[in-house]
């Protein structure tokens, strides 16, 4: 996710950029969520609208910026964990679930009903994010299904859904983790990067022409586990591809849980001050970063060709996932127990 101008999500005074001054500090706000589940699936609209993808096929949805939430069921999901969403406005959202039955399912008129628009016939594909160029085009990413990576593209905005052929071979124990809706990151001139783990080597899949051909690039994330590889990518506004991650099972570790590449993924700098161990999302807005992960939340700034990390002392428990509304304006952190933060500038 890309935002505006200013020091991104600190609460004291911070030094930004010459021509980025920023505001002295934000406000970190508990929501109520009306849900006491871990959550994971965070799409942000806008300042006011977001929805969240949670478990036993609930939804939440909130129009006012965090007023007010609606705690939404769906019966096509009963029982399923809708850990990737999508939101278009305040009334049509796209929500896919982890695990069987493998399900995408919409809404139209914000959450009142829900309808199945693809089913996994396999009962093999296990969906780990869903991003959107626009609002025709976008993916969905599954761990292998039949010894092959699944992608499903849309060209349609999330009607219809065709499975992309000649992916990369996965390697062994190669798949990707359904950790925070959010290892897909997608650049506005057609390119979709992929992070992935779990085998020998963490990769990102590669395509620059929406989708039509893709190539694998090796990462230096952590590897070698079932546990361990990338969890979140994000692309900037200034082309900088970060992918955060490490290994989920020793969270403070901080080994190979964060890197950037300045030529979209051919090559790769290990962080300078890592963040403080295994790191489920990243995000990035006007050269400021955040990124959190179970055991806390970092904040970075570009520093020549690389992020600085710093330790946040933000009251959030076990935070899954974060997003930043197009204007930069809002922030929003999902996590354990049913939790919701907004953070805004003061």
């Amino acid at each position: 996710m890309a935002g505006g101008a200013g020091c991104f999500l600190v609460l004291a005074a911070c030094t930004a950029p010459e021509e980025a001054p920023a505001p002295a500090s934000w406000s970190l706000t508990l929501q109520e969520s009306g849900v006491s589940t871990s959550l994971r699936g965070l799409s942000v609209v806008s300042d006011d609208v977001v929805w969240i993808g949670a478990p036993d096929g609930q939804v939440l949805r909130t129009v006012d910026g965090g007023e007010h939430w609606q705690v939404l069921t769906t019966d096509l999901a009963d029982g399923a964990d809708l850990r990737s969403a999508h939101g278009f406005d305040a009334d049509t959202a796209l929500f896919v679930t982890a695990g069987q039955p493998g399900r995408i399912l919409r809404t139209a008129d914000g959450g009142a009903s829900f309808q199945l628009i693809w089913e996994d016939e396999t009962g093999a594909a296990f969906f780990d994010s869903l991003a959107f160029w626009d609002d025709q085009r976008g993916l969905a990413f599954s761990d292998p299904v039949d010894g092959a990576f699944l992608v499903l593209r849309t060209l349609d905005g999330g009607t219809s859904w065709a499975a992309l052929p000649a992916l990369p071979a996965p390697l062994d124990g190669e798949a990707g983790f359904a950790a925070s809706n959010s290892s897909i990151a997608l650049s506005a001139d057609g390119c979709a990067f992929i992070g992935t783990g779990g085998g020998a080597v963490a990769r990102i899949l590669r395509s620059c022409d929406f989708g039509d051909s893709w190539t694998a690039l090796e990462t230096p994330m952590a590897a070698g586990s079932g546990g361990a590889g990338i969890f979140g990518v994000a692309i900037s506004e200034d082309g900088l591809l970060a992918i955060s991650g490490g290994d989920y099972q020793q969270p403070d570790a901080t080994s190979g849980n964060f890197a950037l590449s300045h030529d979209r993924g051919d090559s790769w700098a290990p962080a300078r001050a890592a963040p403080g161990g295994y790191r489920s999302d990243v995000v990035a807005a006007s050269g400021h970063w955040l990124t959190v992960g179970t055991n806390g939340i970092d904040t970075g700034v570009l520093q020549g060709d690389q992020i600085s990390w710093e330790a946040s002392a933000w009251p959030v428990e076990a935070p899954n996932a974060v997003a930043v509304s197009p204007s930069g304006e809002t922030a929003w952190i999902i996590g354990a127990n049913g939790g919701v933060w907004r953070a805004r500038p003061q």
